[in-house]
This record gives structure tokens, sequence and C-alpha cells, in this order.
């Protein structure tokens, strides 16, 4: 005999958790002992993340004189979360730098982590742009030097999609890499991307940059 009530549990949970994810962007979860995150993934399944996307943190490795560690906020309702740590990998300002347009240099983001800065069109405008180069990630920098708070990045509500992971960083963190970056013969950054929170928390706070206030 089948069971109509298990058959109309399971529907029910499986259609919240496809709304959860595809729609609103936040997926199921719950906290475990050791620190870490457990998602509900699309088999129905909690599996461990090592990482809380509601606290972020990524490192500069080089050029040396920007190597530490800066807070990141990822967006609420557009983009993707990270599946992995992103190790040794390229951060590259766009081009614009506003990423309101085409970007010129779409090659050299290829695989890489793009770099750009607030303002003149909508995030996602700036993450659609980023991800149609083969970026597999854009960090958005603020531009308002007086603002020091997290803020939270939303869709401008166009139902376009993204799917790379897109994170906001504060203004200073932000003009501070960019300057190092523009230093440099590369005309990039390297990069791990987001950290292991449960096994380096001493470390993130060890390699804070000498004027955040986190």
């Amino acid at each position: 005999m089948v069971n109509f009530y298990l058959i109309s549990y399971l529907l029910t949970y499986q259609f919240f958790q496809i709304l959860s994810e595809q729609y609103l962007h936040v997926p199921l979860k719950q906290a475990n002992k050791d620190g870490s995150i457990s998602v509900v993934t699309k088999t129905g399944k909690f599996e461990s993340s090592i990482y809380d996307f509601d606290d972020l943190y990524f490192e500069v490795i080089k050029p040396q004189e920007i190597s530490y560690t800066f807070r990141i906020k990822l967006a609420k309702s557009f983009g993707s979360e990270f599946s992995t740590v992103l190790k040794n990998i390229k951060l590259i300002p766009a081009d614009p730098y506003d990423a309101c347009q085409p970007i010129i240099n779409s090659k050299d983001l290829i695989g890489n982590v793009a770099l750009v800065i607030r303002g003149d069109c909508s995030f996602t405008t700036k993450a659609v742009n980023v991800e149609d180069t083969g970026a597999v990630a854009v960090i958005i920098t603020d531009n308002d030097p007086l603002n020091e708070s997290m803020i939270d990045m939303v869709n401008d509500e166009t139902q376009r999609i993204v799917h790379i992971p897109s994170v906001y960083l504060p203004w200073k963190d932000g003009y501070m890499i960019k300057k190092s970056i523009d230093n440099t013969k590369t005309r990039a950054a390297i990069i791990n991307i987001p950290l292991n929170t449960t096994h380096t928390s001493g470390k993130i706070l060890n390699k804070r940059a000498p004027w955040t206030q986190w």
C-alpha cells in the first residue's frame, strides 16, 4: 500500500529545498559542534562545510606588502556559494573597473577572480558581466570611503541569474589591494578564497590588515 503521508512529506520538503536554493539562494543549514556548517544538498542530505557563509574571509599571498586577511560578505540574493577553496588563484581588477559594460580584459579573467568597484550599475550587472568572461568569482569593493559597515548586496530584480560567488569588500581593503596590484608587473594579486574558518581562526586574526576594525 502506498504511504501517501510519506510521499506528501518528501514532495513538500523537496519543494521548499528547491525554492530556498534556486530562488532565494539560501540553502538550508545547520551548525555543527566543531564550528563548521552543514548544508542541505540536492540529495536531501546534510553535508559538512568548512565555511560559515555569513562570515567569510580571504587572504592575499602576493604582493607581500598587502599579504593580509580580509573580511568579505557573500551576496544575499544572487550568485552561488563557494564549493571549495580557490587556492593560489589570481585576483585581477576588471577593465572597466566598475564592470558596468562588457569586460575588456576578459581573457585575463578566465578561471580567475575579478575585482570590481561598486557604483554606476547594479551588483547583478557587475556579476553578470564578470561571469561572462569565464571568471570563477567576483569581489565587489565599496566606492564610499566613509562606509565602514558590511553591506548586503541584493539583486536588481531583473530575473538574471548569477552562477558565480559574489562577495562584498569594504572600501579601504579594496583600495589598498587595488593600489598594490597596480604597482605589480603582473597586474594581479595571488589569493586564497575563502579561508577555512574551522582551522585558521587564529591565523585570520593574526593576519588582519593594520587598518581593519573587526
